[in-house]
This record gives C-alpha cells, structure tokens and sequence, in this order.
C-alpha cells in the first residue's frame, strides 16, 4: 500500500510536515547531534548512505510517518522531528517516537512538547487511533516529563527502558 498523504499539521507554534527526501541531510545532521543520538536505542552515527536506505523503504510504507517539526514565529524554520510507526490500523493502534530538537535556538521553549500534543491530537481524532505506546530510556528525565504532561503513563520498566502508554477510549 502507497504511503497516505497528511496535510500539514498546524498548531499555535509549530507546524508538522510529513518528512520528504529534500529534508534527509538536515535530519540526519540533527540526529548524529552526540546529545541527540545517545537518547535513540540505535545511537550509532547513520551514514548518508544508511539514511537514503532507510528513507527508500519508509517512502513506501504507509505505517510509518515522520513529521518535520517546524517553527512559526520566531525562528520560522525547521527545527525537528516527531514520529508514528508501525501503525497498526485495523487494531488502532501505533507507536510513538523519534522526537528530537535538533535546532539549539529551539530547545527549553516547549516546541517538543507543543508538537507532541499536536500529533496526539491529530492521531486520536483524525487517524482513529486508540492506543500509542512508546518507549524510553529511564534516565531521560526530559523525555518523560514531556510524555507525562502529554498523558501517557508508564506500564512497565526493563534494561533501562519504560514503556509508556496513552490510551484513547
């Protein structure tokens, strides 16, 4: 199946955009961001090579989608990214994921979590989706204030990594 197509995501101060292939050399430079990857279970730098590989099969898959976070008002321009996946959609549900800041101006201003609650949203009430779970790691304390804030809760904890949920009934 063709990967849908999402219009642009819109909310107070971000915008989400589905990933296109023009945006594969700034994302990956913000995911190779030491900082960055350490907080991904595949911490590994990607070669542009690994990066094309991968975004050639994720243009075809319509359970995977990556949003470019972008910035309205003062910085207006990308920032970073947001992620569902494995998209269950007969079951309604997906993972959650691949959040990261990579833009240095936009970090401490609540853009992650403005972006997080706006792709919640539009999972919940426009894609149907009943359940999102994610992972991450238990040492990444700004990672789950953010998840906590959005209404996920934690369901479970091993080899350093909660899993977390927010269910939709």
């Amino acid at each position: 199946m063709a990967k849908r197509q999402i219009s642009p995501i819109r909310g107070p101060r971000v915008r989400l955009r589905v990933l296109e292939e023009a945006d594969l050399p700034m994302t990956r430079e913000w995911r190779n961001q030491d900082h960055i990857r350490r907080w991904f279970i595949y911490s590994a730098v990607i070669t542009p090579e690994q990066h094309w590989r991968w975004f050639a099969r994720y243009a075809q898959r319509d359970d995977d989608f990556v949003f470019v976070i972008e910035e309205t008002q003062n910085l207006q321009k990308p920032i970073g990214q947001i992620s569902l996946y494995n998209i269950e959609w007969a079951r309604g549900r997906a993972e959650y994921g691949r959040l990261l800041i990579g833009e240095a101006a936009a970090g401490g201003k609540g853009l992650a979590r403005e972006a997080t609650q706006l792709l919640l949203a539009y999972a919940f009430e426009q894609l149907g989706l009943k359940e999102i779970e994610l992972e991450v790691f238990s040492t990444n304390a700004a990672a789950i204030a953010i998840y906590c804030s959005c209404g996920f809760r934690k369901i479970s904890e091993s080899n350093g990594l909660q899993k977390m949920i927010k269910v939709v009934r």
